[in-house]
């Protein structure tokens, strides 16, 4: 079992590093063009996170669904779920698009951000959303592959466009001969032409009938509603948490701007590095997800539970090492995204703070995955928007309103980190999810 895990779980959380790189490379070049620029991108970056949320309304129906009719040995049903999954993640895409563009200036005027941090962000996320089509592809496609048991492929094309955009930022922002240098507008360009790579190499993957990509092509042809409805209903609640938790991090920085650009940057780049330990959990959670379903389809919940909790302890582990990181070079880690020594004064305590949370954040995460790998995502739903929405009037209580300024905001963010994952672990020994249906096989 252990030996299943990791070798799924490896490839994806290098996927999951590439994902967040893609950010942290943009933020550590338009870190060199001063604190609003990097003020203006780590702020968008709860918005894309948005988006990449919205993705997961596809991408997590899909997986699901792969999944439990690979483990069934169905492979012809599972290229109808994917061939749906493709069609629902196209319509997302346009529909945020659109969307998207309309909200962003009313947005980012409720954050309370410096005006220039305002136009920065405004024009970095209205040319990403211009690509979100692309960014709901991208994502349904590496998690068809590895709801069908192959992280390694898609890691290489993950891997490899994070290269291209890696390249793209430096070229695209500073310029270079007959390349205008567009700022932190380039930087947006630069991870829309790599998404768009990415999306052209899975296509040509399943062109050529790759066995871990089982894709219907007639399929593509005759959109089913019910079926997308089903797929969405799976998909929906795990998509809820992250839009909850992109609007409280928004929310987060609107309490940050009361106390001036520096700290706006602060909790931007205090996510960042909290990232470290998301991407590996988030990792290890899709790797369950994936072994939970394929095992749920196969009749084999006691395997399916055994991944879950094994991989819960070892991201505890985890958790523990990035922990004493955070409270014993708190300003190492801020150097790494920002050379503003007001940034770094401002933020060590604030990451020490933040890292007593990294233990429940690797295990919640696991745990994520699992309910989402049986279908069931209502529970971590409920419990993680519930928790999470007590945070927006505790963020403004203890931070403004008792004082206690940027350190109060990471103590209520690590303190309801404890009682979330508390909760979704308890809920979890439950086993409901167990015998959970998949409402997309009758659709």
């Amino acid at each position: 079992m252990l030996r299943a895990l990791l070798r799924l779980a490896a490839p994806v959380v290098v996927m999951q590093a590439c994902h967040t790189a893609f950010h942290l490379v943009n933020i550590m070049w338009v870190g060199r063009l001063g604190a609003e620029a990097t003020a203006a991108v780590t702020t968008s970056f709860f918005a894309l996170w948005t988006v990449y949320a919205i993705a997961d309304i596809a991408a997590v129906g899909t997986t699901a669904t792969v999944s439990r009719f690979i483990g069934a040995r169905d492979r012809a049903a599972a290229g109808y779920g994917a061939a749906q999954g493709a069609l629902l993640a196209v319509g997302i895409g346009v529909t945020t698009t659109v969307v998207g563009l309309l909200a962003l200036p009313p947005l980012f005027a409720l954050i309370g951000a410096a005006p220039r941090v305002q136009d920065l962000a405004v024009g970095y996320l209205r040319i990403t959303l211009l690509g979100a089509v692309f960014s709901m592809l991208y994502v349904w496609a590496e998690s068809t592959m590895r709801a069908a048991g192959d992280t390694r492929t898609p890691m290489i094309v993950v891997a490899s466009c994070f290269a291209l955009n890696a390249l793209l930022d430096p070229l695209l922002i500073f310029g270079l001969g007959p390349v205008p240098a567009l700022g932190v507008r380039g930087a947006a360009w630069a991870t829309v032409l790599a998404q768009a790579v990415a999306v052209a190499w899975f296509g040509g993957l399943a062109l050529r009938r790759h066995p871990a990509f089982p894709l219907d092509f007639a399929a593509l042809r005759r959109f089913a509603p019910r079926y997308a409805v089903a797929l969405g209903r799976i998909g929906l609640p795990y998509s809820l948490i992250g839009i909850l938790f992109s609007a409280v991090y928004l929310y987060f920085a609107h309490v940050a701007a009361h106390f001036g650009t520096a700290a706006v940057a602060v909790v931007g780049v205090g996510n960042k590095i909290e990232s470290v330990t998301y991407l590996v959990a988030l990792g290890f959670g899709l790797a369950c997800e994936a072994i939970v379903g394929q095992n749920l389809g196969a009749g084999r919940a006691d395997r399916a539970a055994r991944a879950a909790w094994m991989s819960a302890g070892l991201m505890a582990a985890f958790g523990s090492a990035v922990m004493l990181v955070m409270l014993l070079a708190p300003e190492a880690l801020l150097s790494v995204f920002t050379s503003d020594p007001e940034v770094i004064r401002t933020g060590a305590p604030y990451v020490r703070i933040l890292g007593l949370g990294q233990v429940f954040t690797g295990i919640e995460l696991v745990l994520n995955g699992a309910f989402s790998g049986a279908g069931n995502t209502l529970p971590p739903m409920l419990i993680s928007t519930s928790v999470s929405a007590l945070r927006v009037p505790l963020a403004g209580w203890i931070a403004v309103t008792l004082g206690f300024g940027l350190p109060g905001l990471a103590w209520m963010i690590s303190l309801t980190c404890l009682v979330r994952t508390a909760i979704l672990a308890s809920w979890f020994r439950r086993g409901a999810w167990r015998t959970k249906p998949l409402a997309t096989a009758a659709a």
